[in-house]
């Protein structure tokens, strides 16, 4: 069996080298519990301040190697016993490029035939195709409002829009290419446009179903800023395993293990 997963830092596992440098049991009534203000310093990490990326750049090889490991990526590469591709980017280079790549490979390399993609919807406003300038004319006073109707319009609207379409074409070109794509989502706008189609992965934890990252974190500390003393806001350790469970729930439910 073979795999690939694509989405942004949330894929990534960015950060979940903080685990590494707590017990779980310290973090257990934080993490697994209903919302909690108790949290926790981080060791090491605690007096570094994180600007530009500042935890990463102190973050060992074996500190990157851990945090994959525990990824959902990760979890699911142990539990089936399989190598994997992962990559990430914004939505349309990750659907347009890593996707098409992947199953252009698979098609010709027999040796890297894959059975099945995971794809993460990240924040559609990162495929705004100069994002700076959109940003300076929505602010400025100088732009007319109409003009900012239709900048809000191309942003809320046509790009999520857009997106859709690009996961519905994947979905197919999957299909006639013998891959499963699943997809799951990091927000609730995008959740909401595709939460019917049978390739969508709602989060499932305790029985209840939430379409998305940010719908369970209403409920469950599954952010760093929830359990740590930090505003780092990826996913921690418990919502990669819970999002791994789901996945898994899926892989079944399509008898694709």
């Amino acid at each position: 069996m073979l795999f690939a997963t694509t989405g942004c830092s949330f894929t990534r596992g960015e950060r979940l080298f903080y685990h590494r440098y707590i017990e779980d049991d310290e973090l257990l009534d934080q993490y697994m519990g209903q919302r909690n203000s108790s949290r926790h310093p981080i060791p090491i990490f605690g007096n570094v301040p994180d600007v530009g990326g500042g935890h990463m750049a102190i973050a060992t090889i074996q500190d990157k190697r851990f945090m994959l490991d525990i990824s959902y990526t990760g979890l699911l590469s142990k539990r089936l016993n399989c190598d994997y591709f992962t990559r990430s980017g914004d939505n349309f280079a990750n659907i347009d490029e890593h996707i098409s790549k992947w199953v252009k490979m698979s098609r010709t390399v027999p040796e890297r035939k894959l059975d099945f993609i995971v794809l993460q919807l990240t924040d559609p406003q990162r495929d705004l195709e100069n994002g700076q300038e959109f940003w300076d004319k929505v602010r400025s006073i100088s732009t007319p409002p109409k003009e900012k109707d239709k900048l809000w319009h191309h942003l809320d609207v046509e790009i999520p829009k857009e997106t859709v379409d690009k996961v519905l074409e994947a979905n197919k070109l999957c299909k006639d290419n013998d891959i499963d794509l699943f997809v799951w989502s990091w927000q609730n706008e995008l959740a909401n446009l595709i939460k019917d189609e049978d390739f969508f992965v709602p989060i499932i934890y305790e029985g209840k179903s939430y379409i998305c990252y940010e719908d369970m974190k209403g409920e469950y500390n599954v952010g760093f800023d929830q359990i740590f003393m930090i505003d780092d806001t990826h996913p921690n350790k418990f919502f990669n395993e819970v999002l791994f469970d789901s996945i898994i729930r899926k892989l079944k439910e399509k008898g694709i293990i």
